[in-house]
């Protein structure tokens, strides 16, 4: 009797100590409605919404000395920011879904968070479950979302892949850490005018072809996707409408379609060009109304192709397409040709100053 006794006392001493670790923080779920999601999630789980574009993030609004997260991803690399300041890198460590807790002792008050997931990475989708506060804590309605809103479709660069890297050679997976695509012209861009953005890019992926000059990997052959490896499901444009799209792409295609000698022949060059306009072509079939900015890299046959395809576009009436360029900046690539953060700040300013000049908005509000 006496053993059976300290028995159940033992079994309630195990359920109340669960109960309290259970019990001792709020959870909120994924589908609350204060929680604002940008880029391109899968919400076919509104309580385990997928994502896998670099560049997603979501916003939210607290109250409490604590915040974290429900996560299933231990690949990526984040950025978390409290009351609008960087606060840490987070990466997650555990298999499938864990409970993270971000940061800690925080003033009793009300706070902002921003979690933005800062690198590119393949093959992967990742689910975000919920927040976590503390026991007595709330969400709490957030600011109305910028009204502005800016797409960027690219490559590497748009990524911003290893641009807080220090050496000339990088193996794949070494760039995750060292990738901050914060720092990348991309959200830049978009902090100087005020806007919302989506990032819609991936490394090694051209207008027509990859690197490689695989005609099956570019982006017209992915844009229409919600996640970046997979088919489906097809992304519903008319969810987020963006008033500007920049479009940064022809670095992989200048390396696909050169020959052995370097040179690219002008019927690749024209196969560019009229894969160019079939996406300007799209763009405006999704995104009627918007304006669409090409932007060129350094490199002279991309300058001149894509300076054509604008000028083409203009010729026939359109008028809703410009073209932008960027400079070369001797000394400012690592990790095997990417800019660092400061070309990419040089970068920005460039295409800002473009942006500008064709009175699309202006800067601030």
């Amino acid at each position: 009797m006496r053993l059976s006794n300290l028995f159940l006392t033992a079994i309630l001493i195990l359920v109340t100590g669960f109960s309290e670790m259970s019990f001792s923080k709020n959870f909120i779920q994924a589908d609350n409605l204060f929680i604002q999601y940008f880029g391109r999630w899968d919400n076919t789980d509104p309580l385990h919404p997928k994502y896998s574009w670099p560049g997603v993030y979501l916003y939210a609004e607290f109250s409490g000395t604590s915040i974290g997260i429900k996560l299933n991803d231990k690949i990526s690399y984040y950025n978390i920011y409290i009351d609008g300041e960087f606060y840490k890198i987070f990466h997650g460590t555990l298999d499938g879904e864990a409970e993270y807790i971000l940061a800690e002792n925080l003033e009793d008050k009300n706070h902002t968070f921003l979690f933005s997931k800062r690198n590119i990475s393949f093959d992967d989708a990742f689910t975000f479950g919920g927040i976590i506060l503390d026991d007595n804590a709330r969400l709490l309605p957030p600011l109305q979302k910028l009204s502005r809103k800016i797409e960027f479709i690219g490559d590497s660069f748009t990524a911003a892949e290893s641009n807080e890297a220090t050496v000339q050679q990088l193996e794949w997976e070494a760039r995750f850490p060292v990738t901050n695509i914060d720092k990348g012209f991309a959200p830049l861009i978009a902090k100087h005018f005020n806007a919302q953005y989506a990032t819609t890019c991936r490394s090694g992926c051209g207008m027509v072809c990859d690197w490689r000059g695989d005609f099956e990997v570019s982006i017209p052959k992915i844009f229409d996707r919600t996640l970046m490896e997979v088919s489906e499901p097809k992304w519903d444009f008319k969810k987020w409408i963006p008033e500007l799209v920049v479009v940064c792409l022809g670095l992989n295609d200048h390396s696909g379609l050169r020959d052995e000698k370097g040179n690219i022949s002008e019927e690749k060059s024209e196969l560019f060009r009229k894969g160019y306009h079939n996406f300007v072509d799209l763009l405006r079939n999704v995104y009627p109304n918007t304006k669409i900015v090409a932007v060129a890299a350094f490199d002279d046959w991309i300058r001149k192709n894509v300076k054509q395809v604008v000028d083409e576009e203009s010729t026939s009436g359109m008028k809703d397409i410009f073209y932008s360029q960027f400079d070369r900046f001797e000394g400012g690539y690592v990790a095997n040709g990417h800019p660092t953060v400061e070309t990419h700040r040089k970068m920005a300013d460039q295409i800002i100053e473009s942006i500008e000049s064709f009175g699309i908005f202006k800067s601030g509000n």
